[in-house]
């Protein structure tokens, strides 16, 4: 009974690894990786560079100032139901074409042939140089989020320079660098870590938090949800918009799960479902953690706005210099965890943009 279960496993197995074989080739290319990926895994990827705490953490100051409280929680929920649409109208894409050059491969084979050429072509440089435009930014924050530690573990008293920041950027990408030099199937398990840390951070932030904060800082759902506090210099309606770069920010590069396609295991299924289930997740999440934020925060948004990094300094007025301390180290892997993932998603474009002879690699 064992040997025949085990049997229709590796029938089943063997006959979605042709189906999209097969499903590649119609699309003009031949299997060149391992499908090592899972659908688990392939959500995965998507979701730990979205890499939600620490994520927020980098841009929490695009929200403060433009409507504090308010445009944290509702310009986080409005923008996320964009993002979602724009994420299923990639999913549908991704499910009829699983490729790992995604954007720029829907471009030209649904653009008119006269422009096709050119609208590919600008489609495929975007996209590149966005991912690895992206991986710059993630470990930039990176390494601002190391030394913010340093910041808290000196009591304040220790102020980084630009060239040590720099310097700590620059070990963060080239560490990155050699993770992505791993086998697909060792990057592909990493992938599950990776949810499972992002997941229980998330969670544990918005058990903790409220329950930490002290009284004084804790705000009035008036003041977290309604007061709109704008020192942006911009009209409260383009100050709210402008927030809105804050999640366009964290929920980005959930294309990543098309540049692995190549490399999942039943891709027409798995890559939308992992788009999809990605901006969700992080639609909800997010939101939760915004509450519980502008809830704790205090009211002295302007003061935040002013230190290196508003969220630890939230973390120091709830938590103390201890516990924060042990609260940032697993944000920073966590944006770590962001940036290797995020350079194995620039790696697969670019070879794929190249495969198709659009650089001059």
């Amino acid at each position: 009974m064992t040997k025949g279960v085990e049997s229709d496993f590796v029938s089943r197995k063997e006959a979605i690894q042709r189906a999209d074989e097969e499903l590649l080739a119609t699309l003009g290319y031949k299997q060149e990786f391992k499908r090592a990926f899972k659908p688990i895994e392939v959500f995965g990827i998507a979701f730990s560079i979205i890499g939600l705490l620490p994520s927020i953490a980098s841009v929490l100051f695009y929200a403060l100032p433009n409507g504090g409280g308010p445009a944290m929680v509702w310009g986080w929920f409005v923008a996320s139901i964009f993002i979602l649409f724009v994420g299923m109208s990639m999913a549908e894409l991704a499910s009829a074409a699983p490729t790992s050059g995604g954007l720029y491969f829907w471009t030209y084979s649904l653009s008119s042939p006269r422009w096709r050429n050119l609208l590919c072509w600008i489609v495929g440089y975007a996209n590149t140089i966005g991912n690895v435009a992206a991986v710059a930014s993630i470990d930039w924050g990176c390494a601002v989020q190391v030394l913010a530690a340093a910041t808290i573990g000196s009591g304040g008293e220790f102020s980084p320079t630009t060239a040590q920041v720099f310097g700590v950027y620059a070990a963060i990408v080239l560490s990155n660098a050699v993770v992505c030099c791993l086998g697909t199937a060792v990057l592909a398990r990493l992938q599950s870590f990776y949810i499972f840390l992002n997941i229980l951070l998330c969670i544990a932030i918005i058990i903790a938090l409220p329950i930490a904060t002290p009284s004084e800082y804790r705000n009035t759902a008036k003041f977290a949800l309604g007061e709109f506090n704008n020192f942006s210099g911009w009209p409260n309606g383009f100050a709210f918009i402008y927030s809105f770069l804050a999640p366009l920010w964290t929920i980005c590069s959930f294309d990543s799960s098309v540049h692995i396609s190549e490399e999942a295991s039943n891709a027409a299924v798995a890559v939308p479902w992992g788009i999809v289930g990605a901006i969700a997740i992080a639609g909800v999440l997010g939101t939760a953690i915004n509450i519980a934020l502008a809830f704790c925060m205090g009211t002295d948004l302007q003061g935040l706005y002013d230190s290196d990094q508003p969220m630890a300094d939230i973390f120091v007025q709830s938590f103390g210099q201890k516990a924060t301390l042990g609260i940032w180290a697993i944000v920073v892997i966590v944006q770590y965890m962001m940036g290797s993932s995020m350079l194995l998603s620039a790696s697969r474009q670019t070879f794929a943009f190249s495969r198709d002879g659009g650089t001059f690699l």
